[in-house]
């Protein structure tokens, strides 16, 4: 209970990696429509997934711990003032909001490559 701000600093660093992830496979999706070569286009097609991925899992992870934390925490009768539940609740929505956001860029992404392959 001693380390909510701990846990709160590392909940935003994990948010900003998941913001900072998706950014940098956004970049190289759109990266891969520069090669001539088609084979090379799939291979960073593939790579920018894969990472879209992980920022995903992250994003899900991420999201969960600080369900928990606060779950564990707002019953607590020891809580210390400063600590503004809604506020903490508004950052989980936020990042889960984006997770699911990236959850259906990364579905459309994923479908867009099928069809580009199988045609």
């Amino acid at each position: 209970m001693n380390q909510s701000q701990a846990f709160m600093n590392g909940f935003h660093s994990a948010s900003r990696n998941v913001f900072l992830v998706s950014s940098v496979a956004i970049g190289l999706y759109g990266f891969s429509e520069t090669f001539k070569i088609e084979k090379s286009v799939n291979i960073i097609k593939t790579l920018s997934l894969l990472i879209f991925l992980c920022a995903f899992f992250q994003g899900i992870n991420t999201s969960y711990a600080m369900y928990k934390y606060i779950e564990f925490i707002k019953n607590k009768d020891d809580v210390p003032p400063h600590i503004n539940m809604n506020v903490w609740y508004n950052y989980l929505l936020i990042t889960s909001g984006y997770t699911l956001l990236l959850g259906i860029v990364i579905g459309l992404a994923s479908v867009r490559f099928i069809n580009r392959i199988l045609h």
